[in-house]
């Protein structure tokens, strides 16, 4: 991907419909929100006729619930930093495990879970504006109980956690399938994320529902979490070319882009010092340091007290939301009328990072990037650890910066201002490190994808009569293939025949015996039962189909006692299009060996799938391969039979 060209070269055909643009991000404090309206504003000045939506990943979830998150949140990166970074560093695959593939809790993210039970009853409150999932609620409140009480003394695979488990998994299902219909409503060209949760959400949606809209990456740290290493995402967007990725998780991906983290246009029209502290009324000759504590103001008021008791500079601050840091830094002003500047939010931080000479605060992304784009130092405290140390360690290894404590601030300004060559080469330094047209690369990479997008189109009238077509003619297919071979139907998605065996001999693991000769039974899907499942979504389909498998088995099992067309088979088998699973009940699995009969069988199942498949994603994602699968009449009924239903049956004889 090449970086953006002249601003008068149209980025996108005027002759195409509008391109669609969502943008996902994240309201946990400001900086991912900034990015986002900064690629906005690019978007709208290269192509004006644009249809952006934002969506914030929060507003997917119960507003009272997301309040409670985010408020325990912010006391976690406060209150126990060493537990915010041990679960930062979690990787994408233990969250995968955890997600998709049903394995246990890691010990930290216990420990984190119980402290959010602990602590969320203080942070709780009712929150009257946003979308209402008393579902969303009600869970969140199991949760809490099922983990207000200290579990550490209890095995990962205990109850309790293994019910948290579950419900994680549950609540992120649920709230991929609010952004799928959300993406469906808004039918995007390109998906922009700027936070790494929701895009790995996004990835996951995008996988499931098998759609084909493509998705960038938007890294607002210097440094990458390999959570964003996702198969649905396209492309990344960098801080820096000097920030190493693993872009290749995706091998269909072209090369990271570094374009710099979005910014607003105003970064490219900075005021030179003397304009900014102009506009600021502060004294040209006066060294100044500006504080920062970012969108949330985090420790602001302590930093701004330090530097006045300590060094004779004037003092800007800007609080951010912090409603309580504004109202003792307001107390500070009355003591130094002369020296304090007190500001809460403001649209125009590029007029006050260019009117400072050093810039304190903490280390987030956004500020970094901003902070180095006015070609200013940065003295970071407050630093949260996660994503932060990523930022902390760019501005070190480049000396445009550093981590200082609380109590070595004031001797690091006053180091800075004693040395005025020395500040000026930092200056110099961070100018050039400073990137301040992120947001124009960004917006013409989202374009050149939406530009190239395919819409994705559901089945077309005339493509769901052909498939209806096709149903009927595989399912009269099937009825002489049953007639034919004398099966039987077990329950409504299983069909029962059977016929001696021609291969090898086998011994399975139960100590059951198949010879050649031996007679054994075959088990047939009933295709014509997957049409009337009625779902919408490959789950909801697996779901219910699960359901109906389990009650047929458990009809073999009895037909085995009761049917003497069944009772001398020892051993069944099928060759399904169903991916190798089941051993929990029973069953054991092979591929089918290389050759035509694989192909052949390949070809049919695909056309199986298409024909008969209920959810439509299922149809375009899927990619059947045909796994042979074998059961025990010794498997069956330990699991199905009735000793298997009534443990106790033998006792009440």
């Amino acid at each position: 991907m090449k970086a953006h060209s002249d601003k008068s070269e149209p980025a996108f055909d005027a002759k195409k419909p509008r391109p669609r643009v969502l943008l996902l991000t994240s309201t946990l404090g400001s900086g991912h929100l900034r990015a986002t309206q900064a690629v906005e504003e690019a978007l709208r000045a290269r192509c004006p006729n644009v249809v952006i939506q934002t969506l914030d990943f929060w507003s997917l979830l119960d507003a009272t619930t997301a309040h409670t998150l985010r408020q325990t949140y912010l006391w976690l990166a406060q209150e126990r930093p060493d537990l915010y970074e041990q679960l930062y560093q979690l990787d994408q695959y233990t969250w995968r495990n955890i997600i998709e593939r049903h394995e246990p809790l890691p010990a930290v993210l216990v420990t984190g879970i119980e402290w959010l039970a602990a602590s969320a009853d203080s942070a709780a409150a009712v929150e009257s504006n946003g979308t209402a999932h008393l579902m969303d609620r009600a869970v969140f409140r199991l949760f809490r109980l099922l983990l207000a009480k200290r579990v550490r003394h209890i095995p990962e695979n205990g109850l309790r956690v293994r019910l948290a488990s579950f419900l994680i998994r549950w609540n992120w299902a649920r709230i991929a399938r609010r952004l799928y219909t959300q993406l469906k409503a808004f039918a995007p060209d390109v998906v922009v994320a700027t936070q790494m949760i929701p895009a790995a959400l996004f990835s996951s949606v995008k996988v499931r529902y098998g759609l084909n809209v493509p998705a960038l990456g938007v890294l607002t740290d210097y440094g990458m979490h390999d959570v964003w290493l996702q198969p649905g995402l396209n492309n990344y967007c960098l801080p820096h070319e000097l920030i190493t990725t693993k872009w290749h998780a995706n091998p269909k991906a072209t090369p990271p882009a570094a374009f710099g983290i979005p910014l607003m246009s105003k970064f490219n029209q900075l005021p030179s010092q003397d304009e900014a502290r102009a506009q600021l009324h502060l004294d040209s000759g006066a060294p100044v340091v500006l504080a920062l504590g970012g969108g949330l103001g985090l420790g602001i008021d302590t930093v701004a007290a330090r530097l006045l008791a300590n060094t004779k500079a004037q003092v800007l601050v800007l609080a951010g939301q912090n409603a309580e840091a504004l109202a003792t830094l307001n107390k500070l002003v009355a003591h130094y009328p002369d020296r304090l500047s007190v500001w809460g939010w403001t649209d125009n931080i590029e007029v006050f990072l260019r009117a400072a000479d050093v810039v304190v605060g903490k280390p987030g992304g956004l500020t970094v990037a901003e902070v180095l784009a006015c070609g200013r130092p940065l003295l970071a405290t407050c630093c949260l650890r996660g994503q932060e140390s990523f930022n902390v360690r760019f501005i070190e290894e480049h000396k445009v910066g550093r981590l200082v404590h609380e109590d070595e601030l004031c001797l690091a300004v006053e180091a800075l201002f004693a040395d005025p060559a020395a500040l000026a080469d930092m200056q110099a330094r961070a100018w050039a490190l400073g990137r301040r047209e992120g947001a124009a690369g960004v917006a013409e990479a989202a374009l050149t994808f939406a530009q190239s997008h395919t819409p994705q189109q559901p089945d077309t009238p005339r493509l769901e009569w052909l498939r209806q077509i096709a149903q009927r003619c595989l399912g009269n297919v099937d009825k002489l293939y049953h007639r034919w071979h004398g099966l039987q139907p077990i329950g409504e998605v299983l069909y029962v025949g059977r016929t001696r065996y021609r291969g090898p001999a086998m011994t399975f693991a139960d100590g059951t015996q198949l010879k050649p000769g031996d007679f054994m039974g075959t088990l047939h899907l009933n295709n014509a039962r997957f049409p009337d499942l009625e779902a919408d979504t490959s789950i909801q389909a697996a779901l219910r189909f699960t359901r109906l498998m389990l009650a047929s088995m458990r009809i073999l099992a009895e037909q085995g006692h009761q049917n003497p067309h069944f009772s001398e088979l020892t051993v069944y088998n099928a060759v399904s299009w169903l991916g190798p699973h089941g051993a929990k009940v029973g069953f054991q699995t092979q591929p089918v060996p290389p050759g035509p009969r694989k192909y052949l069988s390949s070809l049919y199942f695909r056309l199986l799938v298409w024909a008969f498949a209920p959810a439509q994603e299922t149809r375009a994602s899927a990619n059947p391969e045909p796994t042979i699968y074998w059961l025990t009449r010794e498997q069956l009924l330990q699991r199905f039979g009735r000793a298997a239903l009534n443990p106790n049956a033998g006792e009440n004889e």
